[in-house]
């Protein structure tokens, strides 16, 4: 009888795993017709958003049980929906005059493309076997205790915090994107001060305080991405072990929050001073997001110089600039190299329009299947440490998937191995001085 049980689920399981496989196929060889078989001009675009739009919600669907990679694919899906409504489907809602000429060029069809093919690559790394092997690991999140980390890294937030906003970014109603990246390393910093922090009452009232702070100086200066992340980062380090939030409820977060961003921004754009004005207008714009119709919009114009110059080598200056840093090639931002030297944008650029950038959609490929493998081995790991990556991967996505990899594989990768890996030698050092101290 045991063994039949057992067989039962063996067998429910093997079945469940071809299902998901076979729609896999099915969305991989969908997607290959669309991409390289259909017009590349804008009367395809409304067949590639809602070919974008079923693939964001499937992957929502497949990883909706591990809430760090559900909080990333429904960052990445809120985006890609916003996208897949506004630019495809209304064929850019909303958008500046300015942007026409180029949104009716065969350009916008490749960055439409380039965002279906990489979702169709990275949904394939993403097997119903890796992703219940994954619900099955236990998160650990044990914090260590060093106070002397923790003071030392609060107070370099706290700098960052003072000299991360420019005030002129207040003198204008227009959209900016804010790429500064001592924003994204206070947020390092924040989480591994927290690591470090144990049950030190003080320090974690001062990342409390510093919550509040950074969410204020964020809406105050326009920049809601930076707001929300933080957000999200407090409640994965404070709450995501004790709370669990369900699919639904984070459907209503992300409506909800969608409305208040259409609020801020249009209480910035001076549109109207009556507040039931910019209430009905924020509510009208559905899933339209300023910050990402402008930024695939810079999407477009990336994907263009790649048909315009041979960009092979501008992409290789480019990757050099992760490891190196952004002032060591002006390569460093491609957006804004593409604004100087090519098409005008105001910043931004999809994650995979820096890969299109490089090799088409070859590279696109690439950036997925690079993607895929570090997301199957950073949540197949265990530990505090990995913890920490975890948690930064889905709180900076909304930064490296709209303002392009930089932040993804420099940031989070780079300078955070590079501030653990000090913290750790530190620790070690400390510890063995109290050790000589207390013989």
């Amino acid at each position: 009888m045991v063994i039949q049980t057992h067989l039962r689920k063996y067998r429910r399981v093997k079945l469940s795993d071809v299902i998901s496989t076979f729609i896999d196929i099915f969305f991989i060889v969908l997607t290959m017709l669309v991409v390289f078989f259909t017009p590349d001009n804008i009367e395809s675009l409304p067949l590639i958003g809602y070919f974008i739009i079923g693939l964001s919600l499937y992957l929502c669907y497949k990883v909706r049980k591990k809430e760090k990679l559900l909080f990333l694919f429904a960052i990445v899906g809120f985006i890609n929906i916003s996208i897949g409504v506004t630019d495809c489907i209304n064929k850019g809602l909303y958008v500046a005059s300015w942007q026409i000429p180029l949104r009716e060029s065969e350009y916008n069809a490749f960055t439409a493309k380039s965002i279906l093919l990489f979702l169709s690559v990275l949904n394939m790394f993403l097997s119903n076997s890796w992703i219940k092997k994954v619900i099955e690991t236990k998160d650990k999140n044990g914090r260590m205790n060093n106070v002397l980390i923790g003071y030392l890294g609060a107070a370099a937030m706290y700098i960052i915090l003072i000299m991360g906003y420019s005030g002129d970014v207040t003198s204008t109603s227009t959209y900016v994107s804010n790429s500064n990246p001592l924003i994204e390393y206070a947020v390092i910093i924040y989480a591994v001060v927290w690591l470090y922090a144990g049950k030190s009452k003080t320090l974690n009232f001062l990342l409390k305080m510093y919550t509040l702070l950074y969410i204020f100086y964020s809406f105050y200066y326009g920049d809601r991405s930076a707001a929300f992340l933080m957000i999200l980062l407090f409640y994965l380090l404070y709450f995501g072990n004790k709370i669990r939030l369900s699919s639904t409820k984070i459907i209503i977060l992300a409506v909800f929050a969608i409305t208040l961003s259409n609020f801020i921004a249009g209480y910035r754009s001076g549109m109207s001073l009556d507040l039931a004005s910019i209430i009905e207008n924020s509510t009208q714009r559905g899933v339209y997001s300023d910050t990402v119709s402008y930024s695939y919009y810079a999407s477009i114009t990336i994907s263009a110089v790649h048909h315009i110059d041979n960009t092979f080598i501008y992409f290789l200056e480019y990757l050099k600039t992760i490891i190196l840093g952004g002032s060591s090639s002006e390569f460093g931002n491609i957006a804004n190299y593409v604004k100087e030297n090519y098409l005008y944008n105001v910043g931004g650029g999809l994650y995979t329009s820096y890969f299109y950038f490089g090799f088409g959609f070859l590279g696109v490929i690439l950036g997925a299947a690079v993607l895929g493998i570090t997301i199957r081995l950073v949540y197949s790991r265990m530990g505090s440490f990995a913890m920490i990556y975890q948690i930064l991967i889905p709180v900076l996505s909304i930064r490296w998937y709209l303002y392009g990899p930089t932040t993804l594989y420099r940031s989070v990768f780079v300078i955070s191995t590079v501030l653990l890996f000090v913290c750790i030698i530190f620790d070690k050092l400390v510890r063995k001085q109290m050790v000589k101290k207390n013989r």
